[in-house]
């Protein structure tokens, strides 16, 4: 499995090391060849296109970015999710996430059926925001 890792990950030489050894994936070096991206510092997110968004005929070709949060709670700014899985909406606060990350997320579910699924981590748990999910600012 093609794994990309970001700046401060790709920086500490155990990581990739345990990574290989404990799973055998191969660490490359373009995030558009990557089946999963591990993204240490959210706040440097890079543009989702660089990642590989899958074709119609084949949209599980596309990669899976796991981004470490600094919480999923707490921001300024709460998220209102809608779509597939979810009764009616629901809200979510993240903390450490690009100001832009609602024009990305919007320009990502545009896409479907191509597009990354992005599952986020932080201290209070996992949190996943697949490609079918409506991502706009909550009113309240």
């Amino acid at each position: 499995t093609p794994l990309w890792l970001d700046g401060p990950l790709a920086a500490a030489p155990d990581v990739a090391a345990w990574l290989a050894f404990h799973t055998g994936a191969r660490i490359g070096a373009a995030p558009s060849q990557a089946a999963f991206a591990l993204v240490a510092d959210a706040a440097a997110l890079p543009d989702l296109a660089v990642f590989a968004q899958g074709t119609d005929v084949y949209p599980d070709r596309s990669t899976t970015l796991i981004v470490q949060v600094e919480a999923l709670s707490g921001a300024a700014a709460r998220l209102r999710l809608a779509g597939p899985g979810i009764s009616g909406h629901a809200t979510l606060s993240i903390t450490g996430l690009p100001a832009d990350i609602v024009d990305r997320l919007a320009a990502n579910h545009a896409l479907f059926p191509r597009g990354i699924d992005l599952v986020l981590a932080g201290p209070e748990g996992v949190a996943a925001l697949p490609r079918t999910t409506r991502v706009t600012l909550s009113e309240a």
